[in-house]
């Protein structure tokens, strides 16, 4: 008997089912994809918490310094940095390139740094990341920027206070901390990066995993935070959180669920 070959027509049609499969799995397979890193953000949030449980268990349930009159700069690098040994969980799998902007600012998928080897800052050189501290947690009895000496009654000194499930301690963030405000004007672009005039909880103001952010509250618990409830949130002592009924919401996050 003569062997018969596929036709060219029934080798098109084959091609044809390969193509439709593949446009409807390959989304799907991206989703399944930015799922994972989220699992894994959260997961790398979950070693925070316990290291800063481990830290405030050792001092009496305080937190360290707020800032330092001393040295300028974010002092949970320095204070945590015994606390660990992978430098992997300082960074957010969807955001693990460091951007290379000035300033070594981050970006929505951009990690912050690397802060060169000679930076005097104690556990800086060589720090890249993408997440970032609330600066309004910390104990303010030991020191605080020069000139925020009148601040000093807003801050969460304490991890063991009432609501400490809505205070966030440590966030998805483009820098390395921050203080937001209620009246901080949310960012007009998706993808942003550095600093603004607007105030700082755009440096949170994320949409790093699908609309939302990880972050770690002060009982050292681990969510996921719809962007737009940021401004929910319990940032300081006095954090108005009802002002966002006030806010305009840039399209790209008007969009968003709340």
């Amino acid at each position: 008997m003569k062997r018969r070959g596929f036709t060219l027509i029934e080798l098109l049609v084959v091609i044809a089912i390969i193509a439709v499969l593949m446009s409807i799995l390959m989304p799907a397979l991206g989703r399944v994809r930015k799922q994972a890193r989220a699992v894994v953000c959260q997961a790398n949030l979950k070693h925070w918490g316990l290291i800063f449980r481990m830290y405030t268990d050792s001092y009496d349930g305080r937190f360290y310094r707020a800032w330092s009159t001393s040295q300028e700069g974010h002092i949970w690098i320095g204070v945590l940095h015994p606390y660990y040994k992978n430098e992997a969980i300082t960074f957010c799998p969807s955001a693990t390139k460091v951007s290379g902007h000035e300033r070594l600012r981050g970006s929505t998928f951009e990690a912050y740094g690397v802060f060169p080897d000679d930076d005097p800052r104690v556990g800086y050189a060589g720090l890249g990341g993408s997440y970032g501290i609330n600066d309004w947690v910390g104990n303010p009895a030991e020191a605080v920027k020069p000139g925020n000496v009148g601040e000093k009654h807003k801050y969460w000194e304490r991890a063991d206070v009432s609501n400490a499930n809505n205070i966030p301690l440590f966030l998805d963030a483009l820098w390395l901390g921050g203080k937001p405000e209620p009246t901080d004007a949310p960012p007009t672009f998706e993808d942003h990066y550095g600093d603004s005039v607007e105030g700082k909880m755009q440096r949170y103001c994320l949409n790093r995993h699908e609309g939302t952010i990880s972050a770690v509250f002060v009982d050292f618990t681990v969510r996921k935070v719809p962007l737009r409830q940021l401004w929910r949130l319990k940032w300081h002592k006095e954090f108005d959180t009802s002002y966002y009924t006030n806010i305009e919401w840039p399209p790209w996050l008007a969009r968003l669920p709340d």
